[in-house]
């Protein structure tokens, strides 16, 4: 028994080494490595020559201890010429010791990966990888990070991205011989590849590879996008470093922006939208009178809205925009439904934590593409108004960031000169409260601009409706403003912007003495028709505020003198249904025209509606009654009071 153990011992044995031999034999005919595992990365290049340079800047960057056992890395090693091509040819520096210390370390950190990857390595991560965006983030390495020098991101290109996203290859670096491997657009050589070391891997470049610039730096150096450089710089902004264990404030300057997302972080990637010179003044063409003839005067809040449309989390390569469209936004929202996006793309700018495409057209934010653009852009003379907006929530609504599909909108505007003082942001909070609540009333939920301009109608806002007539604006209190011009100062697809003398007074839903009971108790003509009220007991319904709202159509006392109603003999429950066939829930305006058609009573009956004006009827079955033009619409906290002249 114990010899047929120990003989099955021994075929598994020799099976298994067998299998480990083919294996291995597997491995390295597909790697076909140097053997060079006794030597590290730096000495691999010292024996092979030709990298007399780069070793010197490793050298005199103090590097060679850590770049030879501190770490493993993938070493894209450049030629004495490649190194020379970067600093004397593309830096125009007269000799490498010219070079600050600080960009030998750079330069030498960028051709040093973090970790230890064969070309069997490079291709597997791609082609392992099952949804295409992955692949496209897959492509993705960090460069060595050494201290507060942040490693930067570089992509490496293997043969399968070829077969599957070629065009963003040609897209980003131009027409070059595919296949193979390449690393931002630079051959890595078919033959000098996969040399083994002490400490890592590596690869021999067939081009420089010169290091890419990180968002702002390369915005700043492509001079078709001058003016969106400075628009990013306005918003830059610097901090200290932190503070250590011992209570030491690190004092190096770090950048980054106010706009909500950095930069200048070589961590954070980003893709950029970015509107070239000429896109830049195409679009503001038609406001350099607003803007005092210059570009340089756009107001740095447009700036900001604007920036912000145009950024982008994550990198997408432009196969992944066309093929996840529109499911990819800005800080701002969805810019594919304000701007044909992939259509304006006109070039590429290469950075190291940004894809940047530049554009024939500024990326219009949400807010810019509705009426709220008006006040940014007009903020000098209706400061009050921006400052309202940004401060106090006024105009909330009237941007939709998801789908740019905002509310159609008229605003009612003060200038500055006409808001008098003090200005919002020297008011008390009551007052402050008031003026808000004032200008809310200004605001329609309608474009009068698009319909023609104004006519004579009730328009509805959150503080009440408001009446247009020959030129004025009326409230529920019956206080008037004048249009100032019939022309607006300010126009949107989706609304537009007038200018009036004076303020609206807001309709306070909640008032208990405003109620559609205390209308009628002001209006001797009504006493039988608050008796037949009173009889059913519905006068504190009438006097409640808050949810309900009921629009009353109430008989005059001739009416029910013409009925030969006796309030006085009929019973309590009749008086109920008889005052319930003359209420509608809900708040309706009805002289101006608009709506025509029938509305169910509180006892379910349907009452018919037409006419305008003068001319105003409601009807129930045989019975129909005429408005008094000069007593109708008028409005209560919790409703709408309508004097008719029949019973129903």
């Amino acid at each position: 028994m114990h010899s047929l153990y120990l003989r099955s011992f021994y075929v598994f044995l020799i099976t298994g080494c067998c299998f480990l031999y083919s294996c291995n034999k597997g491995f390295t005919d597909y790697y076909q490595p140097e053997s060079t595992l006794s030597n590290s990365i730096l000495g691999i290049l010292e024996e092979k020559g030709d990298y007399d340079l780069f070793l010197s800047l490793v050298d005199r960057a103090n590097l060679r201890k850590s770049l030879s056992e501190s770490a493993i890395y993938t070493c894209l090693a450049p030629r004495n010429a490649f190194v020379e091509a970067y600093f004397i040819d593309r830096l125009k520096y007269s000799s490498l010791e010219q070079v600050p210390l600080t960009a030998l370390r750079n330069y030498v950190n960028y051709h040093f990966i973090n970790g230890m990857y064969y070309m069997y390595d490079l291709e597997k991560r791609y082609t392992s990888t099952e949804s295409l965006i992955n692949k496209s983030r897959m492509t993705n390495y960090k460069t060595r990070t050494e201290g507060k020098d942040v490693g930067k991101s570089l992509r490496i290109i293997t043969p399968s991205f070829f077969s599957v996203q070629g065009s963003d290859f040609d897209f980003m670096y131009g027409d070059k011989d595919k296949g193979g491997y390449y690393v931002e657009g630079v051959k890595i050589s078919d033959t000098e590849r996969d040399i083994d070391a002490r400490n890592g891997v590596v690869h021999i470049l067939d081009e420089p590879l010169f290091p890419t610039l990180r968002t702002d730096l390369a915005l700043a150096g492509d001079p078709d996008l001058s003016l969106f450089s400075k628009w990013i710089e306005k918003h830059a902004q610097f901090t200290l470093g932190a503070v250590d264990q011992y209570g030491n404030v690190d004092t190096t300057l770090y950048k980054n922006f106010s706009f909500g997302r950095n930069l200048a972080d070589e961590n954070t990637l980003s893709t950029l939208f970015a509107p070239t010179n000429q896109a830049i003044a195409d679009y503001f063409e038609p406001y350099m009178d607003i803007i005092d003839n210059t570009l340089d005067s756009v107001p740095q809040h447009v700036m900001y809205s604007l920036i912000r449309s145009s950024i982008h989390a994550n990198l997408w390569y432009h196969s992944d925009l066309v093929r996840n469209q529109p499911q990819w936004s800005a800080l701002t929202g969805f810019i594919s439904f304000g701007n044909p996006a992939l259509e304006s793309i006109v070039g590429f700018t290469p950075s190291s934590n940004s894809f940047i495409y530049k554009t024939n057209k500024v990326m219009e934010s949400p807010e810019m593409s509705s009426v709220r653009s008006g006040i940014m852009m007009l903020y000098k003379r209706y400061g009050q108004w921006f400052w309202m907006f940004t401060n106090r929530g006024l105009g909330s609504g009237i941007v939709d960031p998801l789908f740019y599909q905002h509310t159609p909108t008229t605003l009612l505007v003060q200038s500055d000169e006409v808001w008098g003082s003090p200005f919002a942001q020297d008011m008390d909070a009551l007052t402050l409260e008031a003026r808000l609540n004032e200008a809310r009333t200004g605001i329609f939920h309608f474009d009068a601009y698009t319909d023609g301009g104004f006519k004579k109608r009730f328009y509805p806002t959150d503080q009440g409706y408001i009446l247009y007539d020959n030129n004025k604006f009326y409230d529920y209190s019956g206080h008037s403003v004048n249009l100032l011009t019939p022309d607006p100062v300010w126009t949107k697809p989706t609304g537009s912007i007038f200018e009036i003398d004076g303020f609206l007074t807001p309709l306070d839903r909640l008032d208990p003495e405003i109620t559609v009971w205390k209308k009628m108790e002001a209006n001797a003509d009504l006493s039988t028709f608050r008796a037949l009220i009173e009889k059913a007991t519905m006068v504190g319904e009438l006097q409640l505020t808050g949810f309900f709202t009921y629009s009353v159509f109430a008989p005059s006392n001739a009416a029910f003198a013409a009925a030969e109603i006796n309030v006085s003999t009929i019973s309590a429950q009749d008086a109920k249904n008889l005052v319930n066939r003359h209420i509608v829930t809900n708040r309706y305006l009805f002289t101006d025209g608009v709506f025509e058609g029938q509305l169910a009573n509180k006892r379910g009956e349907y009452l018919s509606f037409s006419g305008a004006w003068d001319t105003f009827k409601v009807q129930f079955q045989n019975n129909t009654g005429q408005a008094d033009a000069a007593k109708s619409n008028v409005q209560g906290s919790n409703g709408v009071l309508h004097v008719i002249n029949k019973v129903l």
